[in-house]
């Protein structure tokens, strides 16, 4: 007898928020902490975002009656990673236009000297040129896009890697 395959849905949003309350309370640390980036703080979240993934997989899993195809595992996960970056990017949009739009602004001052010292001769149209690659670069709305392009393929390789461990095709 067939049985009906569960929603993805509340799974993807419920475990999608999840992460993006894990990405958020990330940016929030290192913003409290006034550091760029903090290996100790990443290691911490990749470890909780695999975990999350896992439950939200192994969820779904269980609602289908302990059937899971890696299809269905990469569904659920690139749902949580698509509710999850979307959060993450507005928030970030927020994060680096309103709470801490410094923080931009010395990443682009940055990038602006690692140019300029590696070619110190450049002038005129190429100089404007690249201002303008590194101001696109360092929008707070590039930010966003990397938010969430960075969320869906790290989502799709966790999912599958989850998915093909946890495999039940009965």
């Amino acid at each position: 007898m067939e049985h009906e395959k569960p929603s993805i849905k509340p799974i993807a949003y419920t475990y999608g928020m999840y992460l993006a309350l894990l990405t958020i309370t990330g940016i929030v640390i290192l913003y409290v902490l006034n550091e760029e980036q903090n290996w100790i703080i990443s290691l911490i979240s990749f470890l909780i975002t695999i975990v999350v993934y896992y439950y939200g997989i192994s969820k779904y899993k269980k609602e289908n009656a302990n059937v899971l195809s890696i299809k269905d595992a990469l569904k659920v996960g690139m749902g949580m990673a698509l509710i999850s970056g979307i959060i993450a990017a507005i928030y970030a949009v927020v994060h680096y236009g309103v709470i801490a739009p410094e923080y931009m602004d010395t990443i682009r001052e940055k990038a602006m000297d690692d140019m300029l010292s590696q070619s110190p001769n450049m002038e005129g149209e190429a100089l404007e040129m690249a201002t303008n690659m590194v101001n696109m670069f360092t929008s707070k709305f590039f930010m966003a896009t990397m938010f969430l392009i960075s969320s869906l393929f790290f989502g799709f390789i966790i999912s599958l890697i989850t998915g093909a461990i946890m495999k039940n095709d009965k």
